[in-house]
């Protein structure tokens, strides 16, 4: 299972989400329970700027609340998203997520 991330604007494949970020499974759940957008390992989602932004917010949030040391595969997984959707946003590069 995989979540490959493109750029909307030329369809360049930035990078793939593969089984071991599934930890950010927790992301997506805040994401669509707070916005109705639902983002699935086999569906397409396009993303703008802000819509990152609101991730990398509910990241923020979940480790300032969370004990980062009782899973560190998953809390490593969520923060190396973090840094792909950080470099996203600085570059103000919307997405679309395609799932398999």
């Amino acid at each position: 299972m995989a979540l490959d991330i493109h750029r909307l604007d030329n369809g360049e494949h930035i990078f793939g989400l593969s089984d071991c970020y599934g930890s950010v499974d927790v992301i997506f759940a805040k994401f669509a329970k707070k916005t109705g957008r639902n983002i699935d390992w086999y569906g397409d989602t396009i993303l703008d700027v802000s819509n990152l932004k609101f991730l990398m917010q509910l990241i923020d949030e979940y480790t300032n609340s969370t004990d980062l040391n009782k899973n560190k595969d998953a809390t490593s997984a969520i923060l190396g998203f973090r840094g792909i959707l950080d470099m996203l946003v600085s570059k103000e590069i919307s997405v679309k997520l395609v799932g398999d």
